[in-house]
């Protein structure tokens, strides 16, 4: 009788040694996740800005999305990532003398870019590869969702 309840208490301790080895995991896991993960953002204004950089932010993204295209030329309208963390560029179909698509709709892909901020640091992805380039000289903002 006495070896089962010293059975029993070992068999506690162990659950709860179990049950707090994994709130612990779980909590220290989420934590490191939560702090890595980029956030949605936008690219600041003059107002939201604190330090004002002599960069022009539309130019060094510019410059980041040509890279993906293999050094290409891209012009972005200056509200560019100023009202949406999401870029959608596409590429324009040949056309005829009508200015009319040639064998009707074009088939190109359209090429989707977003604006994260992770800690102090301004990211763009492109959502093809996910792959992220580090925008230096760019001041963001987060987005509330």
């Amino acid at each position: 009788m006495v070896c089962l309840k010293r059975r029993e208490k070992h068999k506690a301790k162990r659950l709860l040694a179990c049950v707090l080895t994994l709130v612990l995991t779980a909590t220290v896991g989420c934590t490191s996740t939560k702090a890595d993960s980029p956030e949605m953002a936008l690219l600041a204004t003059s107002s939201q800005s604190v330090a004002t950089s002599g960069t022009d932010s539309v130019a060094v993204i510019e410059t980041a999305i040509g890279q993906w295209f293999g050094g290409m030329d891209i012009t972005l309208a200056d509200t560019a990532f100023t009202a949406s963390s999401t870029l959608s560029i596409e590429r324009k179909g040949a056309m005829d003398k009508r200015s009319l698509p040639i064998d009707g709709r074009h088939s190109n892909p359209a090429f989707v870019f977003t604006l994260l901020k992770r800690g102090d640091e301004c990211f763009i992805r492109n959502e093809q590869n996910n792959e992220e380039m580090l925008l230096d000289g760019v001041d963001c903002v987060a987005v509330k969702r």
